[in-house]
């Protein structure tokens, strides 16, 4: 073989070699860039699933206190009725490709208990008990302020001076007495104590009072 012709050869393989380990780095950086781009959408979707995630928790914690704060409103509005259930229901569980918003379940179970709730006023046969618990309780408070007056007088001293105060402070409030139960039993029929009910019942305490201590 020639010296020229084994120099082509030479300088061909040479040529082919160089080729080859271009296509090889040019292969790699292709394969870099690549891994570099798959890693950066990895990462970018890791981000937008944690600010999913946190984004729902929020939104189960903001529903779990609003439904508290209903709950406790319904509690409140319906008494026992309501509170025989034992706290607030369990969420229900939607089947599968089932969606709801739970703000609009919200905000219709609270204009359903708006509507549901329309408290009245205290029915006109339920004055006669109510003047009767107001009677009771301005009696009551007659007994302790006679009681007090009592033993200030025999006891003398310090209580001489303390009790017959307290005798006045329970003469003051005796007329009140029957709001508690009056209280009670407007709860209890889901009425609210209007003004009309609260004049009947302290005008009963006040008037029984006032007639044990002209006696």
């Amino acid at each position: 073989m020639a010296y020229e012709e084994a120099m082509a050869r030479l300088a061909s393989r040479y040529a082919s070699v160089d080729a080859r380990r271009a296509e090889a780095d040019d292969w790699y950086e292709r394969q870099v860039a690549a891994a570099a781009r798959a890693e950066g959408e990895a990462e970018a979707a890791l981000a937008a699933a944690e600010t999913e995630l946190a984004a729902a928790r929020a939104l189960v914690d903001r529903i779990d206190h609003e439904a508290e704060e209903l709950w406790s409103r319904t509690v409140r509005r319906l008494g026992t009725a309501a509170s025989r259930h034992g706290g607030v229901p369990e969420a229900v569980t939607l089947a599968k490709g089932e969606s709801y918003n739970p703000d609009q379940v919200l905000e219709g179970t609270r204009d359903l208990l708006d509507k549901a709730w329309r408290p009245g006023k205290m029915a006109a046969k339920a004055y006669p008990l109510l003047m009767l618990w107001s009677a009771l309780g301005a009696a009551v408070a007659f007994g302790l302020r006679e009681a007090a007056r009592w033993a200030g007088r025999e006891y003398g001293g310090d209580l001489a001076v303390g009790l017959p105060v307290l005798a006045l402070v329970v003469t003051i409030i005796g007329p009140l007495a029957g709001l508690w139960p009056a209280k009670v039993v407007a709860d209890h029929r889901h009425v609210t104590l209007d003004p009309t009910t609260i004049a009947v019942v302290v005008a009963t305490g006040l008037i029984t009072l006032t007639a044990l201590l002209l006696i």
